[in-house]
Order: C-alpha cells, then structure tokens, then sequence
C-alpha cells in the first residue's frame, strides 16, 4: 500500500467554538494517536486537500505520509465523522502506525478475468463481499483484493478461503463466507412463458403418439 503525503497544521485547543472557526475557514480538526500518551498531537487539515486524499482512495482506509510541523509520521485513517446532511468532514482522527507494525484494515474485493460461467455461458457474475478485513504491514498491503473469477463456471462460488494473497497479507473473517458467485443465466417473462408453451406442446404431442399407437 503506498502512502499518500498529506500536510496537517498544530491545532492548540479543544474548545468547540475554535473547532467551528476552523471549520470556517475550510480546515478539519482532528488528533494523531499512536504516539504516546504525551505525543498525540492536535491537528487540523486542509478540507479540500483532505477531501482530494479520501475521494482518490478505493476505500476509506489510506495510508498518509503525515507532515506534522517538521516531523513526518507514518499514518492511517482511523475514523472521519461526517456532518449527516452535508457529509461534510467534521473530524479526523489519525492513527500512526510503524512500517513493520501489523494492522488491521478494510479493503475492497475486485474480481479480475472474465468468468468462463458468464463468457460461454451467458451467466450473471454477483460479487457478494464488497469490503473484507485484512491483516497485514503497511509494506505488504495491498491497494485492493483482487479476486480472479476466470475459472468460475455457472453455479460455481467462490469464498474467502479460496482467494489468493500476497505473503505477508491475511484475510480475516469466515473461509466459508461467499465472495463471488455466477448465477445462470436470467430469463425475461416472454422468454420464459414461451419456453413453457413449447414444453406444453411437445408434452401434447407425447401424449397424442401414444395414444395413437
């Protein structure tokens, strides 16, 4: 996972009214953890600059080159609160990790090929697990699980247990959990009514031959 530069200034308060003055003039409170109860500055950050970071990402968990005055921390994006009618950034909260320190994050599944079910087959691809918990260094993570479906048939799933990852990088969750699936091919209601007309009628006609031997 490679890290995103991302500048922060020293924030000096907690009180609220201060917090709103920031907000005014475009910049997010927020606080960096992970340091020590004595080092887990206040800061606040750019909005725009910030938002520019979090819309770039695939998902809300980034890896920032965090520069705090004159020091630069390794750092993820730990939790944002959003105004719940603008959406607006309201807070960030920053968590420094070390390069060698495992973590846990969120990551999203992408199913890479094209599935053998849906070329051939005319089958529908349902991508069950969107987002899964992965366990690894800031080093070895990926961007993204990517999931190869080529070998995917009609009927077939595939799970947890089943994805490939880089050394280094654990899934975390049930190895039975469903993270794609093809399922056969969708019938419209046209297609469908006249497919059991055609069934009726070669049943009718069955039905007629014997009868008249």
């Amino acid at each position: 996972m490679n890290a995103v530069e991302l500048e922060v200034q020293p924030r000096e308060t907690k009180k609220r009214n201060r917090n709103k003055a920031s907000r005014k003039a475009g910049r997010v409170p927020g606080v960096v953890y992970g340091g020590g109860e004595e080092n887990n500055p206040l800061v606040e950050v750019d909005e725009k600059a910030f938002e520019r970071v979090m819309s770039s990402a695939s998902s809300d968990t980034v890896l920032l080159d965090l520069k705090v005055g004159d020091s630069t921390r390794l750092a993820l994006v730990q939790e944002v609160q959003h105004h719940p009618v603008s959406r607006k950034a309201l807070h960030v909260d920053f968590r420094e990790v070390k390069p060698d320190q495992s973590v846990i994050v969120t990551l999203p599944t992408v199913p890479m090929g094209e599935s053998v079910g849906v070329k051939t087959g005319g089958g529908t691809l349902e991508h069950v697990l969107r987002y899964i918990k992965v366990k690894g260094t800031p080093s070895t993570l990926p961007e993204s699980i990517e999931v190869d479906v080529s070998a995917l048939d009609i009927g077939q799933t595939l799970h947890v247990g089943d994805v490939a990852t880089a050394e280094g990088v654990e899934l975390l969750g049930n190895a039975s959990n469903p993270v794609i699936s093809i399922s056969k091919p969708r019938v419209s209601g046209k297609a469908k009514a006249a497919e059991e007309a055609t069934d009726a009628e070669e049943g009718a006609e069955g039905e007629g031959g014997g009868a008249a031997e």
